[in-house]
């Protein structure tokens, strides 16, 4: 850097005492702050003054990067920097949004940096997109800052980020890059020193990304065409993790007809867990559909998939199918467990993960969902097919793959799972052996963000979720109407003479009972208002019968409910007179059109919404001219948020404070909302 000499001209010695001691005054109040920085960025981390941090960088991928040149995709390369010195750069990939880096494209690097020097730079370590052009600058795509406890507490997880401008930038509000951190061994450090060394021989260098199973994955051939037999011709499949035992020739390569169909044969080995005495739930895994790819991608590497289930104090997980990103569990394989059941109104979870079988690494969320069983039917099989989203926060259009799962539940008493529900399900406890396996538990529970911590994502998205409740107002708001105006039909079946056939008939009349319900309770209520108590405790049972009838008459078999009747005889005779539930393919067609209504109203409110913030936005705008030109604003707002990284990189949120208690009532408001709506 440049250095600057002054010359100061003294009165006197006192003089230049006080100067010193304002020198001296400034320097300790200086130390002072960045020591109190410091702390607040360790956030309790213990550092030693000798530690040092030997990193691996796994530069993964990009999605929906924006295009700088007008016609055509970008040119992305992925340049890092640290205290503005430049650490790593990683190759172009010629016209593409989407961008896998490989290793020969520099995914791989390892950095080693002082942990103090870490923890004491400010903007942390910054990744630019930029996209490569032969004449002229690259032109930046945004970039992304991750701070020193993000990288100190990093385990290998694939994570994403999304891009934002630098300063004086173009803005194009979108393009996320995928990154995975973690310690590197004394394996990756040779690896990647033999790898550069090769690199500079112009060698071939295999992505050892995962010790000594990714090598074998990539050397193991997964397809064939068959040459002669009834299936020449024919590509074949290596069936994984292995053949059936007991035809191990027959089913090692089969083709993809075959695969489906041995697929949904009956399961071989079931595993039985579980403490509850209420029922029991057969689940069966039965595959996976376009997985995203969360491995390199090199050379044919691809996701090495399994499924965790966790259902009240139960933990499980399938088998390893390795690169590939439709999978298939077959019946001879660990896909199917049973699962006792302690209460009613637990949920299963699911997860599907991408397996790292490195000791050091957490295994990659690939997307996760959570069943609702309480209007499945005993003694019915249901094949069921999910999306997979890896947190609520996900947009619902992204594709994060689908999982398949062949579903049944046995109970031992109906009238016992009823009266059950009279009492709150008891706090589990679910014990694993690993903190990996504990790591697992958790995302499949709870996705990859923690919503008790704080963070804006979490708050759009509890706002999303509350928003999603409108149906609610909406169906309240029609209620009333229709029962004011008589207009809400209930089904009454009626017998009805035919004098055609001698025999009676029963036909269905539409009659608006809750109107007239109501009509002779306000009357006896005018008439004797010493009955107020106990017709408000009608209306609550009143409520609940009309939310059943709402539920039970809604058109897509999914949505709808078990029906009175249902638990009327469950809770005399001990069993339901019902028989198994049969629903065929699309049928939840039929409840489409009811579905886009809902979807159509909550629209409209959006737009109103919006309409109405764009107002206040613009009335708060003519408020601050008004405020300029009279001379009362605050000039000096932004003076300290200079730098290139103004959106982003400041380590205290002054908002914290009065945000992150609203995100503690919002989930809270959630929690609650959603326990009145199961």
């Amino acid at each position: 850097g440049h250095s600057i000499h002054r010359e100061l001209i003294f009165e006197d010695e006192p003089a230049v005492s006080d100067f010193c001691a304002i020198i001296e005054k400034n320097k300790n109040l200086l130390d002072s702050r960045l020591k109190s920085q410091l702390d607040f960025t360790l956030g309790g981390i213990k550092l030693t003054k000798v530690e040092e941090l030997t990193l691996l960088f796994d530069i993964c991928s990009g999605s929906n990067l924006p295009q700088s040149d007008l016609g055509k995709d970008s040119d992305p390369y992925v340049s890092v920097r640290f205290n503005g010195k430049k650490i790593h750069k990683t190759g172009y990939i010629s016209t593409e949004a989407n961008p896998i880096w490989t290793l020969q494209k520099g995914a791989l690097f390892i950095w080693k940096v002082s942990a103090l020097e870490l923890f004491q730079s400010e903007e942390g370590l910054i990744f630019e997109v930029k996209d490569y052009d032969t004449i002229g600058s690259n032109d930046s795509l945004g970039a992304f800052n991750i701070n020193a406890r993000t990288l100190y507490k990093w385990n290998g997880e694939r994570r994403e980020f999304a891009l934002k401008p630098l300063l004086g930038e173009k803005d194009y509000q979108n393009g996320k890059i995928s990154l995975r951190v973690r310690r590197a061994t004394d394996h990756d450090i040779e690896f990647m020193v033999k790898f550069n060394e090769k690199s500079k021989s112009n060698l071939i260098a295999f992505p050892n990304i995962k010790a000594g199973n990714t090598l074998k994955s990539i050397m193991t051939v997964h397809t064939k065409k068959e040459k002669e037999g009834p299936d020449k011709g024919r590509t074949k499949y290596l069936i994984r993790p292995g053949p059936d035992p007991t035809r191990k020739e027959e089913t090692e390569w089969l083709t993809k007809e075959k695969i489906e169909e041995e697929s949904t044969r009956q399961s071989y080995n079931w595993t039985d867990i579980g403490s509850g005495t209420l029922g029991k739930v057969f689940v069966e895994v039965l595959g996976c559909d376009k997985l995203p790819n969360l491995d390199t991608g090199a050379l044919g590497d691809k996701t090495d998939s399994f499924v965790s289930l966790v259902y009240e104090d139960c933990f499980a997980r399938t088998d390893i199918v390795a690169d590939c990103l439709s999978p298939r569990w077959m019946p001879w394989t660990q896909r199917a467990f049973i699962f006792n059941m302690m209460h009613t109104s637990s949920q299963l979870f699911l997860a599907v993960f991408d397996s790292d079988e490195n000791s050091m690494s957490s295994h990659d969320l690939i997307g996760r969902v959570s069943i609702d069983m309480s209007n499945f039917r005993s003694n019915s099989i249901y094949l069921l097919q999910y999306n997979l989203y890896p947190t609520a926060c996900a947009p619902r259009e992204a594709n994060f793959g689908t999982i398949k799962i062949r579903l049944r539940m046995e109970l031992e008493d109906e009238r016992t799972r009823l009266l059950s529900n009279f009492q709150l399900p008891e706090s589990v406890y679910v014990n694993v052996d690993s903190k990996k396996d504990f790591d697992v538990i958790k995302k499949t529970v709870e996705g990859n963000v923690d919503m008790k911590r704080y963070n804006l994502v979490t708050i759009y998205s509890f706002c999303d979720e509350l928003w999603a409740y409108l149906t609610i107002y909406y169906a309240l708001t029609d209620a009333f109407i229709s029962l004011i105006f008589w207009r809400g039909y209930s089904i009454i079946s009626l017998p009805v003479p035919s004098y055609s056939t001698r025999s009676v008939e029963w036909v269905d009349v539409g009659f608006p009972i809750h109107s007239l319900v109501a009509f002779i309770c306000t009357i006896s209520l005018v008439e004797n208002p010493n009955l107020l108590p106990s017709f408000c405790f009608g209306c609550t049972g009143w409520l609940l019968l009309a939310t059943a009838e709402r539920r039970t008459a809604n058109p897509n078999p999914w949505m709808s409910s078990q029906p009175f009747s249902h638990f009327l005889w469950a809770l005399i005779l001990g069993k339901s007179v019902m028989g198994p539930h049969s629903i065929d393919p699309n049928e939840s067609g039929n409840g489409k059109e009811t579905e886009n209504t809902w979807d159509n109203r909550i629209k409209e409110a959006e737009v109103r919404a919006k309409k109405r913030a764009e107002e206040y936005a613009r009335e708060q705008e003519q408020y601050l001219k008004e405020l300029e030109e009279i001379g009362d604003t605050n000039e000096d707002l932004d003076a300290q948020n200079t730098g290139r990284f103004t959106g982003f990189l400041s380590t205290v949120d002054p908002a914290r404070a009065y945000l992150f208690p609203l995100q503690q009532y919002l989930r809270v408001a959630c929690i609650w909302l959603r326990v009145l709506t199961n």
